[in-house]
């Protein structure tokens, strides 16, 4: 099994390696041009704006004709990007470029996961995604402090280039994966035998993109605030021990939530990982001068959000039919994107109205979060024999 997915997870690597990447350069990118701050903004919302869009049309395009080719127009359109992104001069070209690399944040992601799914057996389902999601926040702690140190040797050219040769590398990786063929058919029957807590199929995507909306939003509201609200706390030099506390959190629910989702009730433990981040997001509020508290609720943060994601795909994973876990998925990854920029939109103007040492937002959200995390853990639903033969 392992030995399967080896490429994937190492094709997803790099992929998700040069979207942080590209997200963290081409604002400095955009500036060393001679464009304004606003622009620099502006070309990264474009690029999520588009791919949010894109995936209505891909998501069913990757169920339909599979998700290996779907894959490779993703990956292709990174290497493309990357190609031509440094030979931007004009503002309007560069959004050009962005849109075409929306294609791939668009198709590879949510494909990616559906391929996971689909190759993991059954009962280990949740396992594998929790790897899988693993291995691709470990390119976030990595790829963006490579990338800078590149550009400081060699230019922002040289690391886009380079950049569109680990997508070229990624692309091959794909390419060369043997994936097993199964009849439409089968694909649009539910496999697994330990659905437990079933809802239909509009009730587990609803709950699935709804709560990571939630979730999303806490999330966005930390990257976007909460380093001017430590700042503004007085606990300035402590803002990049948040965001690395977060990561850490991150990265040891993935594995750890995957295990539990296979044995546990995904959709209840989807409600507890919520219940965590808001403790985290509420002590994060009221004490975010104190070092030791900030520790605790970045690593509450990190671990209740990373498990919140993999929860939902793992209830995407186990309720709904191969041949239709793409869409799924990529709704779901559509509300990461859109729960993140409504985040920094609602949550902006509070800040402005209210100061950067407001503390009202971070626990309006964190109320939200946990809300969320109640009803999931609260709300009873069908039986475990109820989700066996179902079909969505």
């Amino acid at each position: 099994m392992g030995r399967k997915l080896a490429p994937l997870f190492f094709a997803a690597f790099l992929a998700y390696g040069y979207n942080n990447i590209f997200m963290t350069l081409t604002p400095s990118f955009v500036v060393a041009a001679g464009g304004t701050l606003a622009e620099a903004g502006l070309q990264n919302s474009v690029y999520l704006a588009a791919a949010v869009l894109l995936r209505f049309a891909f998501g069913p395009a990757a169920d339909r004709w599979g998700t290996k080719p779907v894959m490779l127009v993703g990956l292709a359109s990174f290497v493309l990007g990357g190609v031509l992104f440094p030979l931007c001069v004009e503002f309007w070209q560069m959004l050009l470029v962005r849109c075409v690399q929306a294609v791939g944040l668009a198709s590879f992601w949510s494909s990616a996961t559906a391929t996971v799914s689909e190759a993991a057996p059954p009962q280990a389902r949740g396992r594998w995604l929790g790897l899988y999601r693993l291995t691709t926040s470990a390119s976030l702690l990595l790829g963006p402090l490579v990338a800078f140190g590149l550009v400081k040797a060699a230019g922002f050219a040289a690391c886009f280039r380079v950049l569109a040769g680990c997508s070229a590398v990624a692309l091959v990786c794909v390419g060369a994966m043997r994936l097993p063929r199964r009849h439409r058919c089968e694909r649009l029957r539910v496999t697994s035998s330990c659905a437990k807590g079933s809802f239909p199929l509009p009730g587990v995507v609803g709950i699935a993109v709804a709560g990571t909306f939630v979730a999303a939003m806490g999330y966005g509201l930390l990257f976007s605030f909460g380093g001017t609200f430590i700042s503004a706390a007085g606990m300035t030099g402590n803002e990049g021990w948040c965001f690395t506390l977060i990561g850490l959190g991150g990265l040891a629910a993935n594995p750890v939530a995957g295990i539990l989702c296979d044995c546990r009730d995904a959709r209840r433990l989807f409600g507890v990982h919520g219940l965590l981040m808001g403790m985290g997001v509420a002590l994060f509020a009221v004490a975010a001068s104190s070092l030791p508290a900030l520790v605790v609720s970045g690593l509450c943060i990190g671990y209740g959000y990373a498990g919140a994601m993999v929860c939902a795909q793992a209830m995407i994973a186990r309720q709904v039919a191969e041949g239709r876990q793409a869409t799924a998925l990529a709704l779901q990854q559509n509300a990461i994107d859109v729960g993140i920029a409504s985040a920094s939109a609602l949550y902006g103007g509070v800040f402005s109205a209210l100061g950067p040492s407001a503390a009202e937002p971070f626990l309006f959200q964190a109320c939200f979060v946990t809300i969320r995390g109640v009803v999931l853990v609260a709300v009873r639903s069908g039986s475990r024999d109820d989700s066996k033969g179902s079909s969505a």
